[in-house]
């Protein structure tokens, strides 16, 4: 008795998980959605040419002004960490690294 209720119950089931998987298998992952904030642009120091930046210093003698004009850094915030490794083939030359929080 009890396989002849599980029989129908399995058969209608079974069409319904194939239409649960999802319908492309390419191996493709897709993003929807907007930016709220445009990320802050970051120049070297000078090379700005917006009247509201604000200057960071990285380390002495390093650094550079963020654009805090209606982006992500506006209103006081800088929602992000610079970091500098000077290149070892130069005295005067190293890599900023930009990570937003």
């Amino acid at each position: 008795m009890k396989l002849k209720i599980a029989m129908p119950c399995v058969l209608l089931l079974l069409p319904l998980t194939a239409f649960a998987a999802p319908g492309s298998q390419s191996g493709e992952i897709r993003f929807t959605g907007q930016i709220v904030d445009s990320g802050c642009a970051v120049e070297r120091a000078g090379a700005l040419s917006s009247t509201e930046s604000r200057r960071v210093e990285i380390k002495p003698g390093v650094n550079v002004d963020v654009d805090t004009y209606h982006n992500a850094c506006s209103h006081q915030a800088l929602p992000v960490s610079m970091s500098y490794e000077p290149l070892k083939t130069s005295t005067d030359k190293g890599i900023v690294t930009i990570t937003y929080l």
